[in-house]
């Protein structure tokens, strides 16, 4: 073999190497420490790989020519890309229309922030390499960290400056526009503690923070990074996930989502984008909420370099024949249920189209997967099913029923029961927040109302989880941990703005709402939970609770059909012969026609 074959063989080895790795996707005007070891760890595969090619064909083979190949290769194709970085910092990113979308969403208004990160650990070191990657190295001014080691040092060219405790002091001296909360492994209480000490002097600076799991992630964590809530109040506990479950169950899949457009459908899309499924269906029925949803998932695209195909549809799950068309031509893998009307007074005046919605709609969804050989159905629910007072309540646990059926008929279903998530359209965080801008009162229904609150992030990644557990016919039960006076909550926000509650902002107590219980039931006696492999996620032994596939369909052929002649009581008396234990179905005073729908 003469010198010319072999540089051939070198050439496509080095080449194959640098493809495999990925080397031509980095952006190398932001490149780091990171990109640079990708780039050796390119450049040693292609050397190994020439060494073995030159082996296998029996050539002649020079060692110390390979070695000096190797160095030569990796200094300039090094020294190249140090010469874009160096030259392009400031021109345009590669990408397409996306990227370009995506950076400038996040620029913004880069010129006028001064970010300050509280915490010094993994999460600050990785958003430092976030921001610095996108450009924007330059808006943070340093640190504040906990660790007295670090105090003083610094970390990738920015210096931490105090502990937490003197955040104050920094804020005004280096003259901070935004905080952002790096420590998603610490406990409620530090953070709270930061919080306060900010909200005490600077009431209206922006802060933002990670929830915890995102420490998980070796990707990109600035899609996590979220304005400060209610949530990083509450006190929640830390809690984790299993990532390869996740990964062996969905790596590859095509997995479609009703209800996409809202608040745990959207969520859902996002944190599905983190696994490497390939394609992902976004279905809902909001064309302005699918839009939105569309402009989201391409940042979250952009930052976390997803090669997933995303398609959105319009459509309606009442329309069997739309949801016909969209399973039959992406033939989805698996399917999250989360579309359902879920607005408890609401609903109580509006029971026909909370059947048709919520339990019609899901036998189409399940219908139609079955039709179409989807490998599972996952239906999102609710603690209001429990034992359900409510017309909300009753089509989502005649959902539930419907679910069990078509498992009997051969679709691999579970459901997934949870309760209130915080900020969430239509849930009364919201509505707390616009009662406070508007300068009070803030109206709690009853004083001793209490609810489970869970974070929508929190409640989304853990139905994938729980999704990842599946075999077909769970129930599984997510751990809300304890409940929480509304009106503490309500308090708890008021001080998040600033105001002293009852003094700068009042509470108005106005009664129950119609079909609203005074606490919510999900948790059961530890004999009927199972555990899984995540404290957080049970299995519910419901073998006792009631369920007749012969009446599911009679219901469906001779009760359903008479839907649109009834009145309220006949349609609530019609619900309540396919979910017995719905105890007002047949004996319930008529809503007059403008009943209280908000607090």
């Amino acid at each position: 073999m003469d010198h010319r074959t072999g540089i051939a063989l070198m050439v496509i080895a080095y080449c194959a190497s640098l493809y495999f790795f990925k080397i031509y996707r980095i952006i190398w005007k932001y490149f780091n420490v990171r990109d640079m070891c990708r780039l050796a760890a390119a450049n040693a595969t292609g050397f190994c790989v020439f060494t073995a090619m030159m082996l296998a064909t029996g050539s002649s083979y020079s060692p110390p020519a390979a070695v000096l190949a190797l160095f030569f290769n990796g200094f300039f194709t090094g020294a190249y890309r140090t010469l874009v970085r160096g030259i392009g910092a400031d021109a345009e990113l590669p990408g397409g229309d996306g990227a370009d979308a995506a950076i400038d969403a996040v620029k913004g208004t880069a010129e006028e922030k001064r970010i300050l990160i509280a915490g010094a650990g993994d999460a600050g070191s990785m958003l430092l390499a976030e921001y610095a990657k996108r450009g924007l190295e330059r808006c943070v001014v340093g640190f504040v960290d906990d660790d007295r080691a670090k105090i003083g040092k610094m970390l990738n060219g920015k210096m931490v400056f105090s502990s937490t405790g003197g955040v104050n002091d920094v804020i005004r001296n280096k003259k901070i526009t935004e905080v952002v909360i790096a420590m998603p492994s610490v406990g409620a209480a530090a953070i709270n503690r930061i919080i306060a000490d900010v909200r005490r002097e600077h009431p209206r600076l922006l802060v933002k923070t990670l929830p915890s799991f995102t420490r998980i992630f070796e990707k990109s964590l600035l899609p996590d990074l979220r304005e400060l809530g209610i949530a990083d109040l509450l006190g929640r506990e830390e809690f984790g996930i299993d990532v390869q479950a996740i990964q062996n169950h969905f790596t590859g899949a095509t997995v479609l989502v009703t209800g996409a457009g809202g608040s745990i459908g959207s969520e859902l899309c996002r944190q599905l984008l983190k696994f490497n499924i390939r394609r992902l269906i976004a279905v809902g029925r909001g064309e302005f909420s699918i839009y939105t949803l569309a402009k989201s998932l391409q940042e979250h695209m952009y930052y976390l370099e997803s090669e997933t195909e995303i398609v959105y549809r319009i459509a309606d799950v009442k329309d069997r024949g739309m949801l016909n068309l969209i399973f039959g031509r992406y033939r989805p893998d698996i399917v999250f249920h989360a579309a359902a009307h879920k607005h408890v007074p609401l609903m109580e005046f509006n029971e026909i189209e909370a059947i048709q919605n919520n339990v019609i709609g899901s036998f189409n969804v399940f219908e139609v997967a079955l039709a179409n050989h989807a490998r599972e159905c996952v239906l999102i629910s609710t603690d209001k099913a429990v034992h359900p007072v409510n017309v909300m309540g009753a089509t989502k646990r005649a959902a539930e029923l419907m679910a069990r059926y078509y498992f009997e008929k051969g679709l691999t279903t579970s459901i997934v029961r949870f309760g209130n998530v915080i900020g969430s359209r239509g849930s009364v965080i919201p509505l707390f927040r616009e009662q406070i801008e508007k300068g009070g009162p803030v109206t709690v229904t009853h004083p001793e109302v209490t609810r489970y609150f869970m974070s929508i992030p929190e409640a989304s990644i853990l139905v994938i989880n729980a999704a990842a557990y599946s075999k077909g016919g769970e129930v599984f039960v997510l751990d809300m941990g304890k409940q929480y006076r509304v009106a503490d909550i309500a308090r708890n926000l008021i001080r998040f703005y600033g105001y002293e509650p009852d003094r700068d902002i009042k509470i108005e107590y106005t009664g129950l709402r119609p079909g609203e219980k005074l606490y919510e039931e999900l948790f059961y006696p530890k004999e009927n939970l199972v555990k899984t492999q995540n404290e957080k996620i049970y299995i519910l032994n419901a073998a006792g609770e009631s369920y007749s596939r012969d009446g599911i369909e009679r219901w469906l052929s001779e009760e359903y059909p008479r839907l649109y002649e009834c009145d309220s009581r006949g349609a609530r008396r019609l619900l309540n012969k396919l979910v017995p234990e719905f105890e007002n179905g047949s004996d319930v005073e008529e809503y007059g026609p403008n009943p209280r729908l908000v607090n």
